[in-house]
């Protein structure tokens, strides 16, 4: 039933779009844009049989049409031979379309081109031989419908690979849009679970410390149930390091595969990656911040997930030291050179105090406190920034800052570490 409510539908649509046309030779003979629509439907829509579409279509088309002639004031032998001609029409496109390209299981767009102008010519030739009583024939009229069917069919072709071309740009487009948030997941994750196992030894160390606890106070006889409490405390923290190496490796097992670890990226695609994201960030909160990225040679890094993390980390921090202020800016500059590559985030922010410089990659530090709910930033994205550069790419990080006027992170890397050539 839906089918044919569909099918009537279409039929509708080509028939006003026959009204759009251009009279040629003789009275009732016309060009149209239904013969543009039809085909093109049909190329997309193979479900529908053309014989079904152009049979309800030479029903709906030709019956508008010649009301709308009747109205008009002509003749009804005439009315009624340019309905018959415009049936004729479209009974020949389905049947020759059908015949020469539908039933075809694999048709390629170069038969749908020849298929649209055979079926056009001898649907227009059939038409216009019956308006003009298969009188008067000349030469030219039929080079002109051979250079209409052509027309048609080129045009619809045109359409045919515009939209293909439309469809695989915004599937590429989509593809990469999904791939920048996935690097981007990626990154959060591989970065957490890399601060989970070191995290892991400190959880040792709280259950030994307990389990050292029991053993003295037993050794002191002190009163049981403190005793059995501090070996109850050494249990406990067993049971979480547990669950936590549990979710350890199942993080490990989705992230941690050889081609996450050994694939390559380069910086121009890092920076292709990071930069949608922070504009997006800095638009989406309506910042009066201005970005720029600057790469002053291209090389590759094979830990690159953690090198994302890395510079979100620091441009974020930066973002946040200039909350409130108009004309904010911040520089990420990359080079190589003599052996190093060298990353610089600056910015014109809140800056610094020398008495906090010292303090800033310690773990828990922060300078950050809002005064209407009284929460104190954690102050682990510098610690994990620190901790990543030197335990992962064996590099160094400094920082320059003035009060009131911005800060600048430098990261010193060997190019042999950052790009796994020493590997």
């Amino acid at each position: 039933m839906k089918k044919v409510k569909t099918t009537f539908l279409v039929a509708t649509c080509i028939a006003l779009a026959s009204q759009v046309s251009v009279n040629l030779y003789t009275p009732g003979f016309t060009i149209t844009l239904a013969g543009l629509l039809l085909p093109v439907f049909l190329y997309f829509n193979r479900e529908f049989n053309p014989l079904e579409i152009a049979l309800i279509t030479g029903i709906v088309s030709p019956v508008y049409r010649g009301l709308i002639m009747y109205v008009s004031g002509i003749a009804l032998q005439d009315v009624a031979a340019t309905v018959l001609a415009d049936v004729m029409f479209y009974v020949i496109y389905g049947a020759l379309f059908y015949l020469l390209f539908w039933q075809r299981y694999y048709a390629s767009l170069t038969s749908f081109f020849i298929a649209t102008m055979i079926s056009d010519f001898f649907a227009n030739a059939v038409e216009i031989s019956i308006l003009m009583r298969l009188q008067t024939f000349r030469y030219e009229i039929f080079q002109t419908l051979a250079l209409v069917a052509f027309a048609r069919a080129t045009i619809d072709a045109g359409i045919i690979l515009f939209y293909g071309y439309y469809k695989s740009l915004l599937s590429a487009t989509e593809h990469e849009e999904r791939y920048r948030k996935l690097v981007l997941i990626t990154s959060k994750i591989k970065s957490e679970i890399y601060f989970m196992n070191k995290n892991n030894a400190d959880i040792e160390t709280v259950m030994k410390k307990a389990y050292n606890l029991y053993k003295e106070l037993s050794k002191s006889k002190y009163e049981e149930d403190l005793r059995n409490d501090s070996l109850e405390v050494a249990k406990d923290v067993h049971e979480i390091k547990k669950d936590y190496l549990s979710v350890i490796r199942g993080l490990e097992e989705m992230f941690d595969n050889g081609s996450l670890n050994d694939t390559r990226m380069s910086v121009a695609d890092i920076a292709a990656i990071i930069i949608p994201d922070i504009k997006d960030y800095i638009r989406r909160n309506r910042l009066d911040i201005s970005f720029d990225f600057k790469i002053d040679n291209h090389f590759y890094i094979i830990n690159h997930y953690y090198f994302v993390s890395v510079l979100r980390n620091l441009i974020f921090n930066s973002i946040e030291s200039m909350e409130g202020r108009h004309r904010g800016y911040i520089q990420i500059a990359l080079k190589k050179d003599n052996g190093y590559c060298f990353i610089s985030v600056e910015d014109n922010g809140s800056g610094i105090s020398r008495e906090n410089l010292e303090y800033i990659f310690n773990m828990g530090f922060s300078t950050k406190f809002n005064v209407e709910t009284g929460d104190i930033c954690r102050g682990i994205g510098l610690y994990h920034v620190k901790d990543i550069v030197e335990g992962i790419f064996s590099g160094e990080i400094s920082v320059n800052s003035e009060l009131g006027k911005g800060t600048k992170f430098t990261i010193q890397i060997d190019a042999a570490e950052l790009e796994g050539r020493n590997e």
